[in-house]
């Protein structure tokens, strides 16, 4: 699709509608000063509502969505569970994701790893030659481990972060101030998503013009006559989805721009004032209380549950995952991979990240988690023969196949994460083995989360535009931010990385801001079925209800919503 500053939809992948959308690298560098400044095609999917194959008629504003990350792309998550969200808040409306810049399809790519070729231009066997770099770099990581595998792992994870920085550093000189690598931050990507409204309204209006009648899909009422403005209309404004980062992006467009806020959902909430930290080290507070949901269930369940013995108690079975960790740290499993005859090591740090991942969807992912620990403590070691082995597949190097979503994942988390940090990482292995130490006293997932939170140490560029000032408030107090309609939170009782406190401290950052806590464990609240959070969005959308304000943390009042479905108790 050629990019335009104007949007052009184009019908794609069957039922959806997509667009490159061009807008300046550098808001203060704009488009039409200069036709030498650098810019950014954004890749948008639409899915439209299911009346404009009737109607022909649009959202007046289409609900964006961001799946989080950073540097989750959003025309994937549009594809993936788009369908899910429109039956949530209505089979009419329009839902857009977009890749932010610097991720998937969106151009320029925040790629460290291709370089241009002699001609100074980036090739199709360029970007080939450099996915294929990275995924050695990161197959040769595996054997890492996380933080704690070995007395040597922490340095090596150190010494691996610090390479591809410099790395990333290298790329960044080759274009100066035109780097994609310094305009990939939050705040940029909250203009972008203005631009989107302004250029979905412009288009909306050419729509008119061609005698297409246009409705507001998201908010029916009878409008004031009296040439009052309409808190109910969202013509303009930011209609929004967005979960765990995409909560940080959600909140920094609602305090950049807080007369463009229509509806505004964060789900999965990230606390602003630690996420410019270093190491976001209040994260994972409540992640083994999602661990706890484990061994609960499981005894629930009792035999549905493979991994549960007779007369298990929750003790019991935390005393049997320990003793398969145990198991994996001393004897990891070895086998042969049956789909590319490659050898295959399943090892304690693999069952970590496996443990930690599968924390973000207990509903569906407990059963597959018992049924796991289940053949390593058996010993069977069948199940780990067939695509559990970290090798290359050189057929995507190897055909004249455009490259997919995997192979387009670049540095952007990288780039994103370091850039916003207003206190950069850059700690010796002394100070690093400190703070996993400290951490490790307050969660169990210490190994995980410092491994990845140690991407950023030592990195070497900077953004143009200076990070948001969010810690500020313990010092500076600022007032609450008053945005033309409320932002309406939701956040789990025991969310893994995005903690309930987190979505307490930042529902009070905002005016009149409504908080829903569901009663549930993993991230973000589409992680559980629950009719009673469902409901809360609908009547966010369509009637204006905003939920009540919360109290401090300590008081713990605020709104709630049970779980309709649990582990191996699907809805």
């Amino acid at each position: 699709i050629a990019p335009s500053t104007k949007l052009e939809w184009h019908e794609c992948y069957n039922k959806f509608l997509c667009a490159r959308l061009t807008v300046p690298m550098d808001y203060h560098r704009p488009l039409e000063a200069s036709s030498d400044n650098p810019k950014v095609d954004i890749a948008l999917l639409m899915l439209p509502g299911l009346n404009h194959s009737l109607t022909k008629n649009w959202s007046t504003s289409p609900l964006l969505i961001n799946p989080g990350g950073p540097g989750g792309p959003g025309t994937s998550a549009a594809a993936a569970f788009g369908p899910r969200l429109r039956s949530v808040v209505g089979y009419d409306q329009d839902i857009i994701g977009f890749d932010p810049r610097g991720i998937q399809y969106t151009t320029p790519l925040a790629d460290c790893f291709s370089f241009p070729g002699p001609s100074g231009e980036t090739s199709e066997d360029d970007i080939h030659r450099g996915v294929f770099h990275r995924l050695a770099w990161a197959t040769m990581g595996k054997e890492v481990g996380m933080v704690n595998s070995s007395d040597a792992a922490l340095q090596k994870l150190d010494h691996r972060a610090r390479g591809v920085s410099k790395l990333c550093g290298e790329k960044d000189k080759l274009y100066g101030n035109d780097s994609i690598l310094r305009h990939v931050d939050t705040p940029n990507v909250a203009r972008d998503m203005l631009s989107i409204i302004d250029a979905w309204d412009a288009w909306v209006e050419e729509e008119k013009a061609k005698k297409q009648t246009v409705v507001n899909c998201g908010v029916q009422h009878d409008k004031p006559d009296n040439g009052a403005v309409d808190p109910l209309d969202t013509k303009g404004k930011l209609v929004y989805w967005g979960f765990s980062y995409g909560s940080l992006l959600g909140a920094t467009f609602a305090a950049m721009f807080p007369d463009r806020v229509g509806r505004v959902i964060l789900d999965g909430v990230v606390d602003a004032d630690h996420y410019v930290a270093p190491i976001w080290s209040e994260s994972i507070q409540d992640t083994d209380k999602v661990l706890s949901m484990f061994y609960r269930h499981c005894v629930m369940v009792a035999s549905k549950c493979s991994f549960f013995r007779p007369f298990d108690t929750e003790t019991t079975l935390a005393a049997r995952l320990h003793e398969v960790e145990a198991r994996l740290r001393n004897n990891p499993i070895v086998t042969v991979d049956k789909y590319s005859n490659a050898p295959s090591v399943f090892s304690y740090s693999d069952l970590r990240l496996l443990l930690f991942s599968i924390m973000y969807s207990p509903v569906q992912l407990f059963p597959i988690l018992s049924d796991i620990l289940n053949y390593i403590y058996e010993e069977d070691t069948e199940f780990f023969s067939r695509g559990w082995g970290a090798y290359l597949d050189y057929k995507p190097f190897c055909t004249n196949d455009s490259l997919g979503p995997i192979e387009r994942a670049g540095e952007a988390q990288l780039a994103i994460m370091c850039s916003d940090k207003r206190y950069p990482l850059n700690e010796t292995v002394h100070n690093l083995n400190h703070l996993f130490k400290k951490l490790s006293k307050h969660s169990s997932f210490a190994d995980v989360w410092v491994s990845v939170m140690m991407g950023c140490d030592g990195w070497e560029i900077e953004a143009e535009d200076p990070p948001m000032r969010w810690d500020d408030h313990p010092v500076h107090k600022p007032k609450p931010i008053k945005t033309f309609f409320p932002v309406l939170f939701l956040s789990n009782s025991a969310d893994p990385v995005t903690p309930l406190a987190a979505g307490v401290l930042m529902a009070r950052k905002f005016v009149d801001a409504g908080l829903v806590e569901q009663e549930s464990g993993g991230h973000c609240s589409i992680s559980t079925v629950s009719q009673c959070t469902i409901q809360k969005v609908r009547e966010y959308f369509h009637e204006g209800k905003v939920p009540p304000h919360p109290s401090k943390l300590e008081d713990a009042e605020w709104t709630r919503c049970s779980a309709d479905e649990w582990p191996w108790q699907p809805y």
